[in-house]
């Protein structure tokens, strides 16, 4: 079975991240862009004592890319880019369908097409450039009922080439599972056009984008939580290998998953990749779940949420690089932690 390509060329050697504050000065949230290049470079040898590494501090607050009003401070909304990070996607879950689009090449946000069903827990998965998958990860809450659970929200092209106006689209239920019931998404991850998808007590399925198929992939669980990011032939290795973080409760750490495996399972877990940098410099609480960025050619970057000790408290974003080679032997790179807006307290940003 052909699992596919998920990293193209364009992203091997990309070192961005984009990181959401919420900002209650704007009224809206605040899309940050991040080039963590300087973390690969090589980290001080623990056996020279001149180059011990700095106290941790908090970075200098990058430039705002694009700011996405809220109707009021308490919309939530979910985001995801795209792969050449050209085109960011706000869509809002819980209240309304209202989706707002980000385009480079434009210059701003402007307003895009409404969903067609409410979604409550709202992922965005991008695949490519121009389309996002749209899921929610507890369906039997939607609005309204019956409603699709997956949708796709694409570029329409135009006749004398080049992108045109943006239209949500339903795609079909996954077979076999009955609406209603317990269907909690758990992870997912993207193989080309193919959008994979895990169950909870359900199986893993894979859905073809392009001919808007649904296929079980096994009656098992991926034992990964959230995002992961697939890579054929890791390293040239041979191997088809997800990253990502490990769905135990006690286990969140790194993990390799070995995809030639039936079930999947994992083959190597690195817990000295968590993010210690937030808790070394004093700041308190974190995110719920550690988040992988993958840039190409065993390079991964680790993220956290923090928050400062300070009365009002606002959201500070640690991260950590590593490499991983061949042989699943991990390299510890460099750590930072950069802090959001002192507008931004009160909530938790996220890495896209």
């Amino acid at each position: 079975m052909s699992i596919g390509r998920s990293i193209s060329a364009g992203q091997r050697h990309r070192t961005r991240v984009f990181v959401v504050a919420q900002d209650s000065g704007e009224v809206g949230n605040l899309v940050f862009k991040i080039n963590l290049k300087h973390l690969f470079s090589p980290s001080p040898s623990p056996s020279q004592p001149e180059a011990e590494e700095e106290e941790p501090h908090a970075q200098a607050q990058p430039e705002a890319v694009a700011c996405f009003k809220q109707i009021d401070q308490f919309e939530s909304m979910a985001f995801a880019a795209s792969a050449s990070g050209d085109v960011i996607v706000a869509a809002n879950y819980a209240d309304s369908g209202r989706t707002l689009i980000y385009d480079a090449a434009a210059g701003g946000v402007s307003p895009g097409p409404e969903m067609r069903s409410v979604k409550h827990h709202l992922f965005l998965v991008p695949v490519g450039d121009r389309m996002f998958f749209a899921m929610s990860a507890y369906s039997r809450l939607d609005f309204p009922r019956g409603g699709p659970w997956f949708e796709a929200l694409q570029q329409q092209p135009l006749p004398c080439g080049g992108g045109g106006r943006w239209a949500w689209s339903a795609l079909p239920d996954l077979p076999g599972i009955a609406r209603g019931r317990r269907e909690d998404v758990r992870a997912y991850f993207v193989a080309g056009a193919r959008v994979w998808i895990s169950l909870h007590l359900q199986g893993t399925y894979s859905f073809d984008t392009a001919r808007q198929r649904w296929r079980k992939e096994g009656a098992w669980e991926l034992p990964v939580e959230g995002r992961a990011f697939l890579v054929p032939d890791f390293l040239g290795s041979g191997r088809r290998l997800l990253f990502g973080i490990c769905s135990s409760w006690g286990n969140r750490h790194f993990c390799a998953v070995d995809m030639d495996a039936r079930p999947p399972a994992i083959l190597r877990s690195w817990p000295e990749a968590r993010p210690t940098v937030a808790w070394a410099a004093g700041y308190v609480g974190c995110s719920f779940l550690p988040q992988v960025s993958y840039f190409g050619c065993g390079r991964f970057c680790i993220s956290m949420t923090n928050q400062t000790n300070e009365e009002n408290r606002r959201s500070v974003v640690s991260f950590k690089a590593v490499e991983v080679t061949a042989e699943l032997q991990l390299i510890e790179r460099r750590s930072s932690l950069y802090l959001m807006p002192q507008s931004s307290r009160g909530s938790p940003a996220n890495v896209i």
